[in-house]
């Protein structure tokens, strides 16, 4: 009976599905559609297993007088109830996707007070749809009545045979709500795109499960409200597309970008910026002399996911929201990635993690890259001492870069790499990289780990000035976030205060910024640099624009947000300010703070 319930579950949400690829075809006319129903089917099966848990379990009680044939019709037909409420939900959906080509999330409780006006379209505009959908569901019961709840009977065999067999059922069912995923992060919505971009994404998501999700975060957090509305108002007059950028290229010919996220690599640490004489970071420090730094640039936040949000979308990480690879994706959002494919670049993703690690194998994908590479995908070329540690290791991942941007070298390209050996815990790379004695925490087995990744920055530089594309790649050096546990003390400068170095062989000239920034900054600088045509939405500023004012910074520190401005700092959480003081300039980042806050809680980021 529960194979026939998830069988069933099936069959109702693909036929759907196959429904909306039908009346939009044009808009779905790109995609895979096999891969998309499978995607889909395994959404689907996440919330039959999910919503249909109580009924479910009730089913695999290993009782055998309780597992009658009465017993079992009802819980059949409990299961049915759920799963007819979960389908109109998404026949509900399904209508609204012709308004906005995208589901309804959250917005499916902000119209619940409008229930008159909701009930008349169903009965006049939309009547086409609440009809079929009040005629499949009374298909669908009767088909239920005949071949889930009339196939109940009562269950007999021995009280092992029984557990045995309930057992494996319930592991199924467990594998089935993880989106049938054994390892890592359970699916999620950010797995949906699988490459091929947002139609695919709209197709493959149940939107009844996206709904309730939307449900339970609405529950958790509340629309951000630093200001009254005459405030907001004034705010939107002097700024009616705050977060709107055209780029303006600054380049004759076609260039490439090399982006390398350095794990915890803070401005502190490197010895020809701060001065501080760690002696960890020699090859860096040569790099610095021939590139553009920019000292006074921040971290948005103290994730590593943050770091990753900011710099490739833009899109500010505001309190107690969730980063990109848990819904945020869902948004029309500018993705560098997406922009850069669209004119003829190659897009190239690499990580020192495993592939699922923060499900950033479904953020590539979602964000537009054509290729992605993991831990599994990297070979070791060096003898290690230690086992691959569990955030890989640095020279090996650059290396397998180096040798996807060999294989293909007249290509144009964007390519992001993130590190990660420098991640607690430290593992040691061994004792030629040796500066203090090795620990697996601590200042002492971070600077071990900081001197073998400058080397490894080393190698792969040496590597790609050898090549054909050398000379037409700007190497772009910035942090995900500072070393969080020795800075937790200090001021905010000094909390999230990273590196960013621009090397340009075309141009390997110094020069030293003193204009603030932060990784929102990066995905406009980037758009410039590849000549990107259409516009880009963004909370910073592109850095080759000198002629616009620098904005006020926003960090993230969880339910709380810091504030930098041209020397002026503040820490406030909700209306509440913790330190500084109130300034012009604090309401200036709060008022856009609560305006993107407003554009991503109704998708209109992009508007």
């Amino acid at each position: 009976m529960i194979i026939r319930i998830f069988l069933f579950s099936a069959a109702m949400f693909t036929a759907l599905r196959l429904a909306v690829w039908g009346i939009y075809h044009d808009y779905f006319k790109d995609i895979p559609l096999i891969k998309t129903l499978w995607i889909g089917l395994r959404f689907d099966w996440q919330l039959t297993a999910l919503a249909c848990a109580p009924f479910l379990l009730l089913l695999l009680l290993p009782v055998p007088r309780w597992q009658t044939a009465k017993w079992r019709r009802i819980c059949a037909w409990g299961c049915a109830a759920v799963l007819a409420t979960a389908f109109a939900v998404a026949v509900i959906d399904a209508a609204y996707f012709d308004e906005a080509h995208r589901h309804m999330g959250g917005e499916l409780f902000n119209i619940g007070g409008d229930l008159e006006i909701l009930v008349k379209m169903a009965l006049v505009s939309r009547w086409q749809a609440a009809l079929g959908g009040v005629a499949a569901v009374a298909m669908a019961a009767w088909a239920w009545r005949r071949w889930v709840a009339g196939a109940a009977a009562d269950v007999s065999g021995s009280l092992k045979k029984l557990c045995l067999q309930n057992l494996l059922i319930l592991l199924m069912i467990i594998f089935l709500a993880r989106g049938m995923v054994i390892q890592g992060k359970p699916l999620s919505a950010v797995d949906a795109f699988a490459g091929n971009g947002q139609a695919q994404a709209n197709l493959a998501l149940n939107g009844t499960l996206l709904s309730a999700q939307a449900w339970r975060s609405r529950n958790l957090v509340k629309p951000l409200h630093y200001l009254g509305e005459t405030e907001m108002q004034a705010f939107h007059a002097a700024h009616p597309q705050p977060f709107r950028y055209q780029p303006q290229s600054t380049q004759s010919g076609k260039k490439n970008i090399v982006f390398i996220l350095l794990e915890s690599w803070s401005y502190r640490y490197i010895d020809a910026l701060a001065g501080k004489g760690y002696h960890a970071t020699p090859h860096m420090d040569a790099l610095v002399g021939q590139s553009q730094v920019w000292d006074n640039f921040y971290a948005a936040g103290q994730r590593s996911i943050i770091g990753i949000q900011a710099a490739l979308t833009s899109v500010p990480a505001l309190p107690k929201r969730e980063p990109i690879g848990f819904g945020l994706e869902l948004n029309n959002i500018s993705r560098i990635a997406e922009l850069a494919g669209k004119q003829g670049y190659r897009t190239i993703m690499a990580q020192s993690s495993k592939r699922r690690s923060f499900h950033m194998d479904g953020i590539a994908k979602a964000l537009g890259f054509q290729e992605y590479y993991g831990q599994e995908d990297v070979p070791l070329r060096r003898r290690y001492e230690q086992d691959t540690p569990a955030f890989g290791w640095d020279y090996d991942t650059l290396m397998l870069l180096a040798d996807k941007l060999d294989a293909q070298p007249r290509r144009p390209f964007f390519a992001f790499l993130f590190t990660g050996t420098t991640h607690e815990p430290f593992t040691d790379p061994g004792k030629e990289f040796h500066i203090r004695p090795h620990e697996s925490k601590g200042e002492n087995g971070f600077l071990n780990t900081l001197k073998y990744s400058d080397w490894a920055i080393g190698q792969f530089m040496a590597h790609a000035q050898k090549q054909p594309w050398y000379a037409d790649t700007v190497f772009v050096f910035a942090a995900d976030h500072t070393l969080n546990t020795t800075v937790r003390g200090h001021d905010v400068h000094e909390r999230f205060h990273i590196p960013l170095i621009v090397f340009d062989p075309a141009q390997p000239q110094p020069v030293r910024h003193s204009r603030q920034a932060s990784q929102y900054d990066l995905l406009p600088t980037f758009a410039d640099i590849l000549g990107i045509e259409q516009a880009v939405y963004t909370f910073g500023g592109s850095l080759l624009r000198p002629d616009i004012p620098p904005v006020p910074l926003m960090l993230n520190q969880g339910e709380t947000s810091a504030f930098i401005h041209q020397g002026q700092t503040a820490e406030f959480q909700n209306r509440q300010l913790i330190s500084g003081s109130p300034t012009p300039e604090l309401q200036l980042l709060q008022a856009r703070m609560q305006s993107a806050d407003d554009k991503l809680r109704r998708n209109r980021w992009t508007e």
